[in-house]
């Protein structure tokens, strides 16, 4: 099962982590203003534009999917209040929602051979899956406000290890390739852009830690992509979608 050999490799990555910064510390103690964390938690969010776009209606229902995100950090800490922060995630980015559209641009598989193609302006009603799996390196500026409450924010980049974005339509019509078109009925019609999504997602996080005890900490974190999740030249969606996430979780200090 993919997710489980994926799983497997963030284990070993963190075991090697943990092991380099033990040693570090006995080599030449350096170590003593390194510190490290393992998490783990749940995310809300999805592959979503910046506004609500005027071709979507009503949004009919929404449910998060591969909502998880397992990782470690490495800290080090320049000062008392100031420090750095290296990480490697490994973590779900989806969402399967239904909404009624007008005139929402995108193309689906043709009924009679998949290999065909119908594009148009779709109106009626459509279901999105979104399943992304990622490996994410976030690189934070943290700051230490108390003995309790530590902040952080800097830039991520995502590699994609699985995509999935596709769906289906029904009980609607299409306009063949222009707004005013033939009109062409859809009582059921699927399609699939997983191949036109990007491979890499670079963004922006911003987050809190708060320490429960001298080991255990809450935390909560919001991720912003600053790209379009689908490549350059993709026009089956007429606005971009950008991965847009809150990320609440536990972790454990190491050391």
């Amino acid at each position: 099962m993919k997710i489980k050999k994926y799983s497997i490799i963030l284990i070993a990555i963190i075991v090697c982590m943990g092991t380099t910064v033990k040693a570090q510390h006995t080599i030449d103690g350096f170590g003593s203003k390194l510190d490290f964390h393992v998490m783990l938690g749940g995310k809300i969010g999805g592959a979503a534009p910046l506004s609500l776009p005027r071709e979507i209606r009503k949004i009919k229902s929404y449910h998060p999917n591969v909502p998880f995100f397992v990782g470690a950090r490495a800290n080090y800490h320049i000062d008392s209040s100031w420090g750095l922060s290296l990480g490697l995630t490994f973590e779900g980015k989806g969402m399967d929602t239904e909404a009624n559209v007008k005139g929402y641009k995108t193309t689906f598989n043709a009924v009679n051979d998949a290999k065909e193609e119908l594009r148009g302006y779709y109106t009626g009603d459509i279901t999105t899956k979104v399943h992304n799996l990622y490996l994410s390196i976030p690189v934070q500026a943290t700051y230490q406000i108390s003995n309790r409450w530590n902040v952080q924010a800097g830039p991520y980049i995502s590699f994609a290890v699985k995509k999935e974005f596709y769906g289906e339509a029904y009980n609607g019509y299409l306009r063949h390739e222009q707004p005013t078109g033939n009109k062409i009925i859809v009582d059921n019609a699927d399609y699939d852009f997983a191949e036109s999504i990007r491979s890499v997602d670079v963004g922006m996080s911003l987050g809190a830690h708060y320490a429960i005890n001298q080991k255990f900490f809450g935390l909560a974190q919001v991720d912003y992509g600053f790209n379009n999740i689908m490549q350059t030249g993709f026009e089956s969606i007429s606005f971009g979608l950008h991965n847009i996430f809150m990320n609440v979780g536990v972790g454990y200090k190491l050391k």
